[in-house]
Formats: C-alpha cells, structure tokens, sequence
C-alpha cells in the first residue's frame, strides 16, 4: 500500500479528485485483515471491501466487484494496481464493459524474476485474462525505465509512461549529522529479509570487508519472511560475524529514522527490486548508496552519482562498500547527489504532476467528466 499511498497523496495535490477502492486482505498472511468500510484517510475517500481470504492471495472481495458495477461510471478514469489479483481483473473487466479508459501500474509483475516465481499460475492468469487486461488499457505505469525495458516483447509495444514511486522526502531531510556519519562504519540493509535482497552476497562481502576495515558493522533491518532470517543468521555464523551484525526486526517510521541517521552506507544488492524503496529513502536521507545491477534504479543511481553500482557479485559489492567506509567526503557528495535526485524526480509534487499529464493524455479527444480518478 506504501506506493499506492504516495501515488494518491500526489494525485491529490495536483488537483486530481481522487478516491480508492481496496480490499480488507493484506498481501502478508500473518497480518490481520483491515476493518471494512468506508472512511478518510489523509484527505482520501478509501472503501475497502472485506476480502474472501480461502482464495489467498487472490484478494477477492465480491462486493467490490458490486461497488465497481453500481459507481464506475461516475469515474472518468480508472488506475488499476498489480497482476494476479481478482479485485484488478474484475476492475478491468467492468471499464471495458463500460468503455472507461483504466491504466494499470505493474509494480514490476512482469520482470523475468516475478515470472519464474510460480510460473505455471502466472501463465494460466495471463492466457485467461491478465493480458487482455494489459492490451486494453489505456497505458501501462512504470515506476522505472529498466521495469518496461524487461518485460516481455509485446507488453513493450503497449502505450506506456515511466513515472516513479513517491518518496515523501521531507521525513528524511533532517536525517544525518555530517560529522557522526564521517565516523560511522554501520551499513544499512532496510529491507525485508527475503532471499531476493541478496543476503547471499552481501554476509560474504561483509565478511571482507571486516578483513581490512574491522570497525564495520552489518545493520538489517527488517521483518523475517517464510523463515529466511534463520538462513541469514546461520550464514552470519559460519562467516564468524556474529559480533558485527546486527537484526532489528521490523522497525516503526522513528526506528527506520533512526538507522537512516547512524548509517554510513545503505546497501541493496537485491537479485531483482523492481524500484527500490529502501534505496530511494536511503538517498532522501542523504546516504550514498551501493546497489546491484539487478536494481530497477541503478541507472538513475549512477547517472546522479548518488552511490556505486556493483554486478551480483560478493568481491565486487565488497570492494564498493570499502571504497565508500574508506572515503567521508565521498559519502557526503553522493549523499547530497542522492537527495537532489529525489528532489527532483520522487517528490509528490513531481509525481502528481507527470500522472495527472498522462491522465489528460489518455483522455484526450473524450468528452471527460472533470476530474475525477479511481485506485483500485
């Protein structure tokens, strides 16, 4: 929701009357599910629709589908949000029953890593009905210009824009005092633990770089997820680096400050990230970041000289985190570099903007109701 969240509050102040439809289900099984109900947040008319959990991550909610029925054409423009999801097909099928142009957000769904992840299902949704949701949608969103370049050939020839996620960087400009970092060692993982992020990597690289720099110290902060943080922590032990890591678990907004402000570097040397989060409120607190390849936005990293980029490779990520411990004032460029970069391309008020051009755009030659804009 964090995306969608920012992308509304963006939409808001650019003048877009905006309103969301959601479901009670949350996408990790072991939270609780959201009351239902309609009510405000933030400024944001939001409904969710109590979601029939048996069919897991489908996020099946009927009465949203009934809602959708009853007031969709009250909306002159629908944004739907991610694949596999019954509450998204539903949308699309409804705005093409009704002839309301709907775009479709991907949140990278359709990057070569998503699809090998249950790649039998993913298959069956798009035959059935997730690329005719694609082909008739108004445009495709991509948070990055790498997210549309690795998809699929004929996902590529649809109508798309490039626009980022919102990074609300005002939160994080305080963050870092010049001379604490300038004596800090600590690197930052803000993730979750997951086998995607790179841990593989990263316990190794860190392993050598304590060899030369013994002040460092590994930060990961972020919930466990289908028990990988055992995993981690065993490969923490036999690499003897028990002493210099450091698992926070979940943290709140205040934690995630604060480890933003102690840290020296943030590190993400993900498998696959399809925008980064972490790595752009790294960069928003003015932190340099290393990042792997894999990382949708690398390319934006390296264009800003913002932090390094490093193949999937442990020595390599070593060396570049090194580089970065051995070098304050190099930390403190790039870190001035990063917040520029969210400044100008991640702040709500450039995001509102470039949708609400695109939204115009697809609605131009239509006799639009003034407006009016639905998540889903």
């Amino acid at each position: 929701m964090t995306a969608v969240e920012g992308m509304l509050h963006a939409l808001a102040g650019a003048g877009v009357d905006v309103e969301l439809f959601t479901t009670t289900q949350r996408s990790r099984s072991d939270l609780p599910a959201i009351a239902s109900g309609r009510r405000d947040v933030d400024g944001v008319p939001v409904s969710y629709f109590r979601s029939v959990h048996r069919l897991g991550r489908a996020f099946y909610a009927p009465a949203l589908g009934r809602a959708l029925r009853a007031h969709a054409e009250a909306f002159d423009l629908v944004h739907l949000h991610m694949l596999w999801t019954a509450a998204g097909i539903v949308a699309a099928r409804h705005c093409q029953a009704r002839g309301i142009p709907y775009v479709v957000t991907l949140h990278g769904a359709l990057n070569p890593w998503a699809l090998r992840q249950r790649s039998l299902e993913k298959r069956v949704f798009l035959a059935v009905a997730e690329r005719r949701s694609l082909e008739r949608a108004a445009f495709l969103h991509f948070t990055t210009a790498a997210e549309q370049e690795e998809t699929p050939a004929w996902v590529r020839m649809r109508p798309a824009v490039v626009v980022p996620d919102v990074v609300e960087a005002e939160q994080f400009l305080s963050l870092g005092d010049e001379a604490d970092r300038a004596r800090s060692f600590e690197v930052l993982l803000l993730s979750r633990i997951h086998p995607v992020k790179g841990f593989d990597l990263l316990v190794p690289a860190m392993k050598r770089v304590r060899e030369h720099e013994p002040r460092a110290r590994l930060v990961i902060a972020g919930p466990d997820e289908g028990g990988h943080r055992a995993v981690v922590e065993r490969q923490v032990a036999e690499a003897g680096l028990q002493g210099a890591v450091t698992f926070t678990g979940l943290l709140d907004a205040q934690g995630r400050a604060r480890a933003l402000a102690r840290a020296a570097v943030l590190a993400a040397p993900s498998h696959q990230e399809n925008f980064g989060m972490s790595v752009a409120e790294g960069m928003a607190a003015g932190l340099p970041v290393v990042v792997s390849d894999r990382v949708n936005l690398a390319r934006e990293v390296q264009r800003a000289s913002a932090g390094e980029v490093v193949p999937l490779d442990a020595g390599a990520l070593a060396e570049a985190i090194l580089r970065l411990l051995r070098d304050p004032s190099r930390r403190t460029a790039m870190g001035a570099a990063g917040r520029r970069l969210v400044a100008d391309r991640f702040s709500t008020t450039a995001v509102g903007r470039a949708l609400r051009a695109a939204y115009a755009s697809a609605l131009s030659g239509r006799a639009a109701r003034t407006g009016h804009a639905e998540a889903s």
